[in-house]
């Protein structure tokens, strides 16, 4: 049987300055993410962060942002949509563009300059010519590694793990470990 020992009073203890670190967090969550659609409670943004809104935006509750060593990048085109879940992470450095969907679940942890993009922006032939745009949905719960690069038209499942310097392709089912360049499962949960 598995003691467990109660916490000592100074574990709940917070200090006033981490009091208002937190709050300075929550202020800046409002001006950094003024031009978003949505901020749900409590979002916090550490650092700065570049938003380009020419779709629509909407972040869940208790989103916590850190961009205080690189500056992350959250764009949408015209008709896209770009959506956080609710108590998810995004470390800093991401890059997250969306022309029609992408579309991150609640609880993820995202690693330190990730890429999520859901169009090529070019042709390889034509450079002129825009090809058509396909949706990234990342499921609940999935932690993506550090350096990832997720392409346009990939569907990672609830509880997925990828790999740090994925470069991800192919849908990743659920409960899988992802990993290479391009990103293949090696392990099932």
């Amino acid at each position: 049987m598995i003691h467990v020992l109660p916490r000592s009073p100074a574990y709940y203890w917070r200090s006033p300055f981490e009091t208002v670190r937190k709050v300075r967090e929550w202020l800046g969550a409002r001006l950094w993410l003024r031009s978003c659609d949505e901020v749900g409670a409590w979002t916090r943004v550490t650092g700065k962060i570049f938003v380009q809104n020419g779709g629509r935006i909407r972040i869940g509750e208790r989103v916590q942002l850190l961009s205080h060593y690189a500056h992350s990048v959250f764009a949408t085109f015209p008709g896209g949509l770009l959506e956080i879940g609710d108590r998810t992470v995004l470390n800093y450095g991401v890059d997250i563009c969306a022309t029609k969907l992408v579309r991150i679940g609640a609880d993820c942890l995202i690693g330190t300059h990730v890429i999520i993009l859901d169009s090529d922006f070019h042709e390889v032939a034509d450079h002129s010519r825009l090809p058509e745009s396909r949706p990234v949905l990342i499921g609940n719960r999935v932690w993506i590694g550090n350096r990832a690069t997720i392409l346009p038209g990939v569907t990672i499942g609830d509880d997925a793990v990828v790999g740090a310097g994925s470069v991800v392709m192919s849908d990743v089912p659920a409960r899988t470990l992802a990993m290479g360049n391009p990103a293949r499962v090696i392990k099932k949960f």
